[in-house]
């Protein structure tokens, strides 16, 4: 899709399923021919009639549902829903756009001196693969199975 002015390099924008109208409010929500749940009407774009619609005043979602404020006829026309996002689930970032200002509390932001906190115990079981390399700082307990294929280093 062609963009005037910048394209946007960030977000998860989706052209949901084609919806037929018909005598009936409500249509099921579909991405890739499953059911899709879009976090709220907000985070929908909807074109009826070649009119964009109001969120909570001309639809609302109820979870996969989309929900009219009326029936719709059979001469209506849906052209188009775009979901802008979804909430909770995992994006990419781009490279090199993730800053220390993002990262867990766990890491100093700034100076010199960043400080990575790990936990004092393995509780999950773990395999280091050959060719990667792990670290941690001791004491350190074993609560699960480590498996060293790799370099493992307890500093």
């Amino acid at each position: 899709m062609p963009y005037i002015g910048k394209q946007p390099l960030a977000g998860d924008f989706k052209k949901l399923g084609s919806l037929t109208a018909s005598a009936t409010a409500t249509y099921a929500l579909t991405y890739n021919g499953a059911a899709f749940k879009p976090a709220n009407a907000e985070s929908l774009i909807v074109s009826l009639n070649g009119v964009t619609q109001a969120p909570n005043d001309a639809y609302s979602v109820s979870g996969s549902n989309i929900v009219f404020a009326s029936n719709l006829s059979a001469s209506d026309s849906i052209d188009y829903i775009l979901a802008l996002g979804e909430v909770g689930n995992s994006t990419v970032p781009a490279d090199g756009t993730v800053t220390t200002a993002k990262l867990s509390s766990t890491i100093s932001r700034g100076g010199v001196a960043n400080i990575r906190v790990n936990p004092n115990s393995l509780t999950d079981n773990t395999t280091i693969a050959s060719g990667e390399n792990a670290l941690v700082a001791g004491p350190f307990t074993l609560a699960a199975t480590l498996t060293v294929n790799g370099t493992f280093t307890v500093v």
